[in-house]
């Protein structure tokens, strides 16, 4: 037993030794500085204000119809057309959001790895210490490809 013990403790005192850290990043910063996450948030707006122009032009069209069997008939037609778009918008916005996840997950591990951090978490979990790597990442974003 006091062997275990002292084996424990041997082993306490020395992993700190071998931590190579926490780094953190402040994620909504980079999505407001990374510019292929700006241009994706701008499409996705795009795509859901064609869903609004949508919807208006359709409200006018309802105006227009007088009876009351034809307003049933293009109300159903359109909440179902709405349906398919919206549809549509969430699985390209799942999409893009995901791209831009990864893009930067990806680009947090290969800094993490050059770091030798144990981790990356984000910066709202950070109460003191740790290494800010946001302005190294939202610079590697942003450089060219090559």
């Amino acid at each position: 037993m006091k062997k275990c013990l002292l084996l424990f403790s041997f082993l306490l005192l020395t992993l700190p030794g071998f931590a190579g850290g926490v780094g953190y990043i402040n994620y909504d910063k980079v999505v407001e500085n990374y510019q292929f996450a700006k241009n994706s948030l701008r499409e996705i707006q795009t795509k859901h204000d064609e869903i609004q122009q949508f919807l208006l032009a359709k409200e006018k069209e309802f105006n227009q119809i007088e009876s009351a069997i034809q307003k049933k008939k293009f109300e159903a037609s359109v909440q179902a057309e709405l349906k398919t778009r919206e549809q549509a918008f969430n699985t390209f916005r799942e999409k893009r959001e995901e791209e831009v996840y990864t893009r930067i997950h990806a680009v947090t591990e290969k800094i993490r790895l050059e770091k030798g951090l144990d981790a990356v978490i984000d910066a709202r979990t950070v109460f003191s210490g740790g290494v800010d790597i946001t302005d190294i990442l939202i610079q590697r974003l942003n450089a060219p490809r090559q």
